[in-house]
């Protein structure tokens, strides 16, 4: 059994990892937390049984007084390079959130990080692990939609998601913390979605970011398209400023067929061109359908036989490449072209 220390015990932690170490309790024990704001280290601690004497106010201190495997990483974006490179170095493996951090050159100061001590660096795409999510993915690997040529990834809603109380709950609306707004918070997970159905790296994009209703230094809607590889189009839309309902969908389309998510009160529906009908394919629920169980699962297993871990650093740059691509494109009113990735686009095995 892994043990697993926590850096950052704010609100992503309460609402959604807690249930998954709870779900977990087989490969991982939570035996420290640390938190800048020490309450919610005692919060966090009371509910996962950690003793007063392993809560600490500053990580460091926790890295060098406990016999860790793994930490779990939960701060805001900015935050983030410090924690993992000062975690590596202690030797230990790393749970990240995701972004990984707010530009490609504090990534790939982490990744010399992490590769210089040999620890296994996992972040947590998690929307590839939601039970529609992944039985859709795992439908179009199989070949039922046949060669995807269009992704439609909608996101949209009327704020961002508030942090704990305690340190700055607004956080995800403050440029120099977030790095962004609803693009490379929520935008962020329709990205690499859209990515992995298509089969295919980004090789250009375009892209409109502005904020039309929040008094926020950040976007609160953003508008892209991305051009793949394969000739494939993903048409991207994150807002945090439809106050009414939306009308938006999830939907990928294929030269066999097509998937939606959500159709006729179905969590994944899919259409075969050839006979015209539609089916409602099972949708199973690992862990209940936690998806933050389900991918740290898969990353405690790879570790633990030496495998691939989900989302490698690699590929979480690839993502945050995208999404630095859309702020240079909305900047300059011109679509960006990316590099060819640095290294292959391989989605692991759902």
């Amino acid at each position: 059994m892994f043990k697993l220390g926590i850096i950052g015990c704010g609100r992503i932690v309460e609402a959604g990892h807690v249930k998954a170490f709870a779900l977990l309790g087989r490969d991982v024990r939570v035996v420290a937390v640390s938190d800048v704001v020490g309450n919610r280290a005692d919060v966090i601690g009371e509910t996962l049984g950690v003793s007063p004497e392993h809560r600490y106010t500053d990580y460091r201190r926790m890295l060098r007084r406990e016999a860790l495997d793994f930490v779990d990483v939960a701060l805001p974006h900015f935050l983030h390079k410090r924690a993992v490179i000062d975690s590596a170095k202690a030797g230990v493996h790393i749970i990240t959130e995701k972004p990984l951090a707010v530009n490609l050159r504090e990534v790939d100061a982490m990744l010399a990080a992490v590769e210089k001590a040999g620890v296994e660096l996992c972040v947590l795409h998690n929307y590839r692990y939601t039970s529609p999510k992944r039985a859709a993915l795992r439908l179009i690997k199989r070949g039922v939609l046949g060669d995807v040529f269009f992704t439609r990834m909608e996101r949209l809603s009327g704020g961002h998601w508030p942090g704990a109380a305690g340190y700055d709950p607004a956080w995800r609306t403050k440029s120099a913390r977030a790095g962004g707004g609803c693009l490379i918070d929520n935008g962020y997970h329709t990205i690499y979605l859209a990515r992995e159905a298509m089969d295919s790296p980004v090789t250009r994009v375009y892209a409109h970011v502005a904020t039309h209703l929040q008094p926020i230094d950040v976007e609160d809607l953003a508008v892209l398209t991305l051009e793949h590889d394969n000739g494939g189009v993903s048409v991207i839309q994150s807002a945090w400023s439809i106050k009414g309902p939306s009308m938006g969908g999830e939907e990928f389309h294929g030269t066999r067929g097509s998937l939606r998510f959500g159709f006729e009160g179905h969590p994944v529906a899919v259409h075969n061109n050839k006979s015209g009908k539609w089916t409602y394919p099972q949708v199973p629920k690992q862990y209940g359908g936690e998806s933050f169980a389900s991918i740290m699962h898969d990353c405690f297993k790879a570790v633990r036989e030496g495998g691939r871990v989900p989302t490698d650093g690699w590929e979480a740059r690839r993502n945050l490449e995208v999404v630095v691509a859309a702020y240079k494109s909305a900047k300059t009113g011109r679509a960006v072209t990316l590099p060819p990735p640095a290294r292959p686009c391989e989605w692991t095995k759902l």
